[in-house]
Parts: structure tokens; C-alpha cells; sequence
């Protein structure tokens, strides 16, 4: 979870600050690469469209609509409608980019609920008539008071060098808060994105109306979340989400990739149906994620899975079955020698997990759970340089292991 939420911070960053840099350079293109840099924000998020729909990912569809809205009233690309000219251009775009603030922070905490849905449909109709309330506030025939974008929110001398009022800077900055907060909290592809389009747009604000390096860095905020979608779907397909192991597909990729010698371990949790239908699923999936993180942790080179239901899969490249049975022995016997314990029913749930390592004697009435795993192994030079014909017999070891008692390696 960490190095998640450092990948998610880091990459963003360093984009960003590395766009910064290359500022100054981007008003000196040749004039043929403008209409590249004017247009070519537009195929890519036309991509994140395409990809956070077909993913289902509506929260992150929504904000990449809006965004696609306020980034051609920006560029002037899409002319507002000629019953609200004329207006005042520079409060316009102030007033789009507050709305723009407020529909991430709308979508935020929404739930998702699909495009082509009910409230999807009526959520993608909010997102198209909402610009014209900008429109309306800044135009001439405007009868509310636009005073409050006046309002003094920082010392006189950070005023004067904001790019934008106070208050719009200083909502900006919450919002910014508020999507980093989530993001540290639990990272995924919506606070991530989020927090990249919101970087990406509060620089080119700042830059504003500087067309050329708004584009740039528009470009550069989309590029970012297309990146982290394309690395969303590939973990969608290559991880398992529960135990954050690679799954069956990535193990698939890997025995593609072995030499003339390797081992397969094969591992099951012994009696873990009926422990799942006492428990309950919720319970067993900790147990699930708990085996899977002893796992991950074996070392000697080996590249864990999950292979299905509560099969695991080890496997070591370069070597053969001695090279690793010390290390299965380690890991059996570490799991074997964990205690967990299962909270009773007259203590409040917590939000994680009725499931908790054991680190004394727990208070109230709690049940101690004894897990352990029976492991099969075999390698390229007992079975033959095919992985698939190493599976098999690794997989009748672990029958094996289990009919002569379970918690043991057999070979």
C-alpha cells in the first residue's frame, strides 16, 4: 500500500515538475508542431474517455467530459452560444475553472453508478448544461454580483501574484487537499487521475493566457492519467486484486520466460473450505491475504501467485528442488507457527477485519485460528523442461503432502 501511494504521488510530481522546466521551450516550436500542440490533447482524452468507459469507471468518465468542456472554452474551440455574448472572457474562464473544481469534488464522493444508467445519463446531462452557468454569471446581462470573487484571502503581496482571485486559489487549494487526502487514504485510478488533472490544470491557470504552454500542460495532465489507466487495466489483468499477487495470466507470462532449469511449488491452505464456510468469506479472505503476504515474502528468487481459490503458486528460476526446499520448509513452518484469532461476537467489528494477529492474549471472547498450508514441488530435471508438465507433478506432491497429514512439503 505504501509503494502505491508513493507510485501515485511520485509520478504525477515528477511529470509536472519536469513539464515546468521545459516551459520556456514550448512558445519556441517551429510553426508547423503548433497545430500538433493545439490539437493534441484532444486523441488522448478521446483514449481516457474510451478506456475508463469500457472499465466501468464512470466517476473518472464524468470528470474527463468536463474536462475535455473546459479545456476547448479555454483554447476557444468550442464558442459559447451566441445568446450569451457578449461577456467578460478572463471571468469566464475564472468562473469555469470554479466549476470544474467543484464537479472533481462532486464526483469525489459519488458512487459509481455506470454512464449508460439512469444516473449516468442524468449525471452526463448536468456535465453539458453546467458550463452555461459560467456563461450566464460573466456575461453582461448578468444580474447577480460577482463582488465575492474580489474577496482578499491572502496577504496583499501573494494577492498581487496570483494568476486568479483569492477565493478561487484558495478553493483550489482545499480541493487539492481534499483529492490527497483520498489518495493517501486508499490510491486508485480515480484519486490518482484526479490529483494529476487538478496539478495539470492549476499550472496552466497560473499560466494563463499563455495558449501555448496551456495547451502543454493540459497535454502533459492527460498523458499522465491515460498512463495510469493503461496501468490500471494491465493490473485489472495481471493482478489479483485480493491478494495483490500476480494472477493466473501473469503466471502464464512467466513460464514463457523460463530457462532449462526451475522449480514450481504448488501450495493449498489445508481444510480452508470448511474453515470459510464457519467463519464466514469476509474471514477468509484476510486469512487469504495473510497467507499471500508470507508468501510474497519467501525470497530465494521466487515469484509468487495466486493461482485460484486458495492455491498459490511458487516459482524459481535457476533453480531445482534442493536450491529450494529450505526456503518452502521456512515459509510452511513460519505460516504453521502464526496465530490469528477471530473476534467474538460480543466485540464491535472493526472496519477492516474480524481478523487479527494474535499479540498476547486477546480481551473478550475471541476464537484462535491455527492456519497452515501443505506444499508440492518439483523441477525441470524430474519432470521434463515443459512448465506445464512441472505443474502437474508438483500439483500430485501436493495431494501427496496433503494425505499424509497436510502442514508439509513433499517433493
Amino acid at each position: 500500500m505504501i509503494k502505491a501511494k508513493l507510485f501515485a504521488l511520485v509520478i504525477p510530481l515528477a511529470t509536472f515538475t519536469a513539464g515546468v522546466m521545459l516551459l520556456p521551450f514550448v512558445d519556441d516550436l517551429p510553426a508547423g508542431l503548433e497545430l500538433i500542440r493545439h490539437y493534441a490533447a484532444y486523441p488522448i482524452i478521446l483514449t481516457c474517455l474510451a478506456l475508463s468507459f469500457s472499465f466501468n469507471q464512470s466517476r473518472l468518465f464524468f470528470v474527463l467530459y468536463v474536462t475535455a468542456i473546459f479545456y476547448a472554452l479555454v483554447l476557444g474551440d468550442l464558442v459559447p452560444p451566441q445568446l450569451f455574448q457578449p461577456f467578460d472572457e478572463f471571468r469566464f474562464i475564472q468562473l469555469v475553472f470554479l466549476l470544474y473544481l467543484l464537479a472533481i469534488l462532486f464526483f469525489l464522493f459519488l458512487q459509481e453508478r455506470g454512464v449508460i444508467t439512469v444516473q449516468g445519463i442524468l449525471r452526463l446531462a448536468l456535465c453539458t448544461v453546467l458550463p452555461l452557468l459560467p456563461l450566464y454569471l460573466a456575461g453582461e446581462q448578468s444580474v447577480l454580483s460577482m463582488e465575492w470573487l474580489s474577496m482578499t484571502v491572502f496577504p496583499e503581496e501573494v494577492s498581487q501574484r496570483l494568476p486568479l482571485p483569492d477565493i478561487i486559489v484558495a478553493f483550489y487549494v482545499i480541493v487539492v487537499w481534499v483529492v490527497l487526502g483520498k489518495l493517501l487514504y486508499r490510491p486508485g485510478l480515480v484519486e490518482t487521475s484526479y490529483f494529476s488533472l487538478l496539478a495539470g490544470a492549476g499550472i496552466a491557470l497560473f499560466y494563463y493566457p499563455e495558449i501555448a504552454r496551456v495547451q502543454f500542460m493540459f497535454t502533459l495532465a492527460l498523458t499522465v492519467v491515460l498512463f495510469f489507466i493503461l496501468r490500471n487495466s494491465f493490473q485489472l489483468a495481471y493482478q489479483d486484486e485480493l491478494t495483490g499477487l500476480s494472477g493466473r495470466r501473469a503466471l502464464k507470462e512467466q513460464m514463457r520466460k523460463l530457462g532449462s532449469t526451475f522449480s514450481i511449488a504448488m501450495m493449498d491452505i489445508d481444510h480452508f473450505k470448511k474453515f470459510n464456510d464457519r467463519y464466514g468469506h469476509d474471514v477468509g479472505d484476510e486469512v487469504l491475504k495473510m497467507v499471500a503476504g508470507h508468501i510474497r515474502k519467501t525470497g530465494n528468487g521466487g515469484k509468487a501467485f495466486r493461482y485460484g481459490g486458495e492455491e498459490f503458486t511458487l516459482v524459481f528460476p535457476g533453480k531445482n528442488i534442493d536450491d529450494v526446499i529450505p526456503s518452502l520448509e521456512k515459509l510452511r513452518s513460519e505460516i504453521a507457527d502464526t496465530r490469528f484469532y477471530v473476534r467474538g461476537s460480543n466485540r464491535p467489528q472493526s472496519k477492516e477485519s474480524g481478523l487479527k494477529m494474535r499479540k498476547g492474549k486477546p480481551a473478550g471472547r475471541s476464537r484462535d485460528i491455527h492456519v497452515t498450508i501443505s506444499i508440492g514441488v518439483s523441477d525441470s530435471e524430474r519432470s521434463g523442461n515443459s512448465p506445464d508438465e512441472v505443474i502437474k507433478v508438483a500439483d500430485k506432491a501436493l495431494y501427496r503432502a496433503k494425505k499424509k497429514g497436510r502442514n508439509q512439503v513433499s517433493k
